[in-house]
């Protein structure tokens, strides 16, 4: 086959021979020549099934998680009690500074009474201790403190307050038929003062025939008996004279005698009267009143019950108890101060002070030195009576 100036192509035929094609003028019959070859597309890869490292930690985080519930479930959960055990965690945090407490002066409560000294207490924080003792001062009253007044000290702190509860009290002695100093001598041994006042009586001159309070009354160490003593009849007393050597003539006397005391008294009846008229309704009849307060609804001072009935004839002079009304309501009570022996001006001063009132009989003495004070009264000091009530006292009325 020779090249030319044009380009040709040539390729088998079936049968063999060799044709000859020329592009540019020939056209090509049949089908044209396969494309080249093309390598087929590889498939996508499949999914890599390996597990990664970051999945691997978050499982076995998962099953610390799972694993740690299981153990403290386990640890809550195994008794029987079925109790509870709470973790608090606390975070590094700085904590909250604790509130401090103020401070405040101890007030003073020494002289107050009790409650009032309770509450002076509570109204500043402070948290009151009582301890109580007997002294000499007024029941119920503070008689010392621990911390003093006006030492500061922290709200909730503790004050120890002590409170008088009386003196000790003692039985009184039955002193009928001694002399005056023989029962004198018996209540100074119990810490008894004693005080006496002369009766007319059939008893030997000197003798002990009454006393108040009766024998077996209870009494503060400190308080007073009054013992009513005989007096000598006139045909027991003799005068004597010194003698001089010389006869003297008697003339008859030119002044009536006075008139003996009676020997005896007839009570009256003094049921639902005032205290102070039954006071003097006794007192005119020759008794002396004793009182004492019981709970009542009447009015207070109402007496509501007397010792000896109507029409009872008792030795003159003898002390009759008649019970008399609290009134109505729960009163406080007050000690009872001892006034035997002070003015009447100094008795009411003291009566007042402990908010008790006054009422007085005149009583016949025979020594100057009882004029104008008191020789008796009732209730007697030491003892108690309601707030506002009357004491009666027995007022010294020299008698020559």
């Amino acid at each position: 086959m020779t090249n030319t100036d044009t380009e040709t192509d040539s390729w088998p035929i079936p049968d063999r021979d060799t044709v000859v094609v020329r592009r540019e003028a020939d056209t090509i019959v049949g089908a044209p020549p396969p494309p080249p070859p093309v390598a087929p597309t590889p498939p996508p890869p499949a999914p890599d099934r390996r597990i990664g490292a970051g999945m691997l930690l978050a499982i076995a985080a998962i099953l610390l998680v799972l694993a740690g519930i299981a153990v403290a479930y386990f640890l809550t959960h195994r008794s029987s009690h079925g109790s509870v055990t709470t973790v608090v965690l606390r975070t590094g945090g700085a904590q909250p500074k604790a509130a401090v407490t103020p401070k405040v002066a101890v007030p003073r409560v020494v002289g107050l009474k009790e409650q009032a000294a309770l509450l002076r207490l509570a109204q500043l924080g402070l948290r009151p201790k009582e301890v109580y003792r007997p002294t000499k001062q007024p029941s119920g009253v503070v008689v010392s403190q621990k911390p003093q007044d006006a030492k500061n000290v922290r709200k909730g702190t503790q004050v120890t307050i002590v409170i008088d509860s009386g003196a000790a009290q003692v039985a009184v002695p039955d002193l009928s038929g001694k002399s005056f100093a023989d029962a004198q001598a018996a209540l100074d041994k119990l810490g008894l003062d004693s005080t006496q006042t002369q009766v007319t009586s059939d008893q030997p001159a000197g003798s002990v025939v009454d006393q108040a309070p009766k024998a077996g009354s209870k009494l503060a160490k400190g308080s007073t008996v009054t013992l009513s003593v005989a007096k000598g009849s006139a045909s027991q007393t003799t005068s004597t004279g010194a003698s001089t050597g010389t006869t003297s003539t008697t003339s008859p006397a030119t002044t009536a005698a006075a008139p003996a005391e009676p020997q005896s008294a007839t009570m009256p009846d003094v049921t639902t009267q005032q205290e102070q008229a039954a006071v003097q309704s006794l007192n005119a009849a020759g008794i002396l009143a004793s009182l004492f307060f019981i709970p009542g609804t009447d009015p207070l001072g109402t007496v509501e019950q007397q010792a000896k009935q109507a029409g009872t004839t008792v030795p003159y002079h003898a002390h009759v108890q008649i019970n008399v009304s609290s009134g109505p309501g729960d009163k406080p009570k007050e000690q009872v101060p001892n006034v035997v022996g002070r003015t009447l001006d100094e008795a009411v001063s003291a009566l007042q002070g402990a908010h008790l009132r006054l009422i007085f009989v005149k009583y016949p003495v025979t020594s100057r030195s009882q004029a104008g004070k008191v020789v008796q009264q009732s209730p007697l000091g030491g003892g108690q009576a309601p707030q506002n009530a009357q004491v009666l006292v027995f007022l010294g009325a020299y008698k020559g």
